[in-house]
């Protein structure tokens, strides 16, 4: 894949974490409602995307063992960070403080968001950096993949800074902010990463689908279940079946 092309996809997953932050300034009422149906799309994606696609294609890199325990690190750094260290961003606009202690702890809990959005944002671009390495299909598909699920983060991202107490054009700047974040990093790693050997490629792919798959199942997919619809079922059926389908079309 050539530079122009991935500097294009780089530039797409900041757009649609922008998207999110637009969406919520300008439809905030209609973003809530519908929130759970595309988290729950984002969910099917992530999931399906991380399995079929990119740790897929770390095994045919180093092989079954080395691409599961790679990918195993990976989901447990992600549940650890977000467990100890990072609150979680409900996506819905429910806030994220369960035992609310006036406006210091809420500012907290928002630089803690941000802090923890950085780092997700970094490994998204790193993540997409090494797919596009790898070669078109594979670099594709995972800016894709967080090209989708940037939309319902900068959503989260916004409900989360608004409820730590941040006005809106505040919480829209750093949000913002972040956006610009996987873009830089994708062009970054791009350059880095395609001199690199195969199975350092095959190791960042396991550890990049590692962490798709627990912001699929873990973050994403519980939200999008939250109100038991349908619709969001389908939509979930609907965002595994797009990833099933791109794999059995290039294999």
């Amino acid at each position: 894949m050539g530079p122009v092309t991935a500097i294009l996809l780089a530039a797409l997953t900041g757009i649609g974490m922008l998207a999110g932050v637009w969406v919520i300034r300008r439809f905030e009422s209609w973003a809530v409602l519908h929130t759970g149906e595309l988290i729950a799309f984002a969910a099917g994606l992530l999931v399906s995307g991380a399995l079929l696609h990119l740790i897929g294609q770390s095994v045919e890199l180093v092989g079954v063992d080395r691409a599961a325990v790679w990918a195993l690190v990976s989901f447990i750094g992600f549940y650890l960070l977000e467990a100890h260290f990072v609150p979680h961003v409900h996506a819905r606009g429910d806030s994220p403080i369960e035992d609310h202690h006036g406006h210091e702890r809420a500012q907290h809990i928002g630089s803690l968001t941000v802090l923890g959005l950085g780092v997700h944002s970094i490994v998204d671009g790193l993540s997409v950096g090494a797919g596009l390495a790898v070669g078109s299909v594979v670099g594709s598909v995972t800016a894709a993949l967080v090209i989708v699920h940037k939309m319902p983060v900068g959503i989260a991202a916004m409900s989360a800074l608004y409820h730590s107490g941040f006005p809106g054009r505040r919480a829209a700047w750093i949000t913002g902010a972040l956006a610009l974040v996987t873009p830089t990093i994708v062009v970054i790693s791009y350059l880095s990463f395609r001199s690199v050997a195969a199975g350092l490629l095959g190791v960042l792919l396991a550890l990049a689908g590692g962490s798709f798959l627990y912001v699929g199942a873990a973050d994403l997919l519980p939200e999008g279940q939250a109100r038991g619809r349908v619709t969001n079922t389908l939509m979930f059926l609907l965002g595994t079946s797009i990833m099933a389908l791109i794999k059995l079309a290039v294999g």
